[in-house]
Formats: structure tokens, C-alpha cells, sequence
């Protein structure tokens, strides 16, 4: 019996060799682990989002709308020589301290320019605009981004890493 069980598979296995058994016309096969159109977009979407939760006018909606778009154990190195920063938490205090006012964005763009990676770990790289006040005093600065998203338990894209570089527009 197990020859039989075998020389059966054999001949399930040959019947459709590659040249033999043609692919849909049009479709091409993906390289295993690369973004897809919808992965693409998700992440474009969470670009946006960033820049987007920045303008909510309420502040506690502001800031729950903001974290809802970061890993756990998110890293942000804020530039400027600052030290990274490590975790939600962290992140939230730093962002969102109690005893301070936290920043008023008058207006934030970020332009995306490049999306890559896998469906493991993906880059996006853009080029960003803002004003905000802070302490009274009005600070505009344009510069360059870049954010390392991954996929969380269900499927959602969020940001574990982020960098950016400011200067005031010329």
C-alpha cells in the first residue's frame, strides 16, 4: 500500500509541471514577503493619519488618535541631538506632558516619497512641512522623514521607528 500511495503522488506532482500548466494571462507572481497595492496604501494612510492627528482640535482626542498609530515599544529619535525615545508610554510624557501646554499645530503636510520593505517591516520616507506654537512662540520648519512601520497582532500597519530631520523653510 504505501508504494501504491507513492507512485500516486509521483503522478499528481507530474501532471502539472511548470511548462506544461499555464498562469492566468496578466498575472505575474509575486516575489514572496513584498508589499502589496494594499499594503502600499495602508501605509500611505498611516502617513497621513500622522500628519492628520496632529489637527485634531481637541487635545485628549489629539492624543489618543496620535498613539493609537504606535508599536508598544515604538522608538522616536526627535532629532536635534535628543535622545531616543523609547516606548508608548515614553513617548506620550514627552509629547503630552502633564505640567506643560502641549503644542499648538497650526498646520503639518507630510509629502510621501518613497514606500518599501516587506510584509514584515516597511519604510516610508517623505518630506514634511509645520508650524506650531510653543512656550507663545511661533516655530515653522520643513525637513525630511522617515518611518519603519510593521504589522500588529491583526493585521494593522504601526509605527515602530521614526526620524526627522527640521530647519526653518526657506
Amino acid at each position: 500500500m504505501p508504494r501504491f500511495a507513492l507512485l500516486l503522488m509521483a503522478m499528481m506532482l507530474g501532471a502539472c509541471s511548470p511548462g506544461d500548466c499555464a498562469q492566468a494571462e496578466g498575472i505575474e507572481p509575486r516575489p514572496a514577503g513584498s508589499l502589496t497595492s494594499g499594503d502600499r496604501a495602508a501605509l500611505r494612510a498611516l502617513d497621513k493619519a500622522y500628519a492628520k492627528a496632529w489637527l485634531v482640535p481637541d487635545a485628549a482626542a489629539r492624543e489618543q488618535a496620535l498613539m493609537a498609530l504606535f508599536a508598544e515599544d515604538v522608538v522616536v529619535y526627535p532629532g536635534y541631538g535628543t535622545s531616543p525615545i523609547d516606548g508608548k508610554q515614553r513617548l506620550r510624557a514627552f509629547w503630552f506632558a502633564e505640567e506643560g501646554q502641549p503644542a499648538a499645530v497650526e498646520f503639518i503636510e507630510h509629502d510621501t516619497l518613497a514606500i518599501e520593505g516587506s510584509i514584515a517591516l516597511a519604510a516610508i520616507t517623505g518630506h514634511s512641512r509645520i508650524a506650531f506654537f510653543s512656550r507663545g512662540t511661533r516655530v515653522a520648519q520643513e525637513g525630511h522623514y522617515i518611518i519603519h512601520a510593521r504589522p500588529d497582532d491583526q493585521g494593522y500597519w504601526k509605527i515602530e521607528r521614526m526620524m526627522w530631520n527640521a530647519r526653518a523653510p526657506e
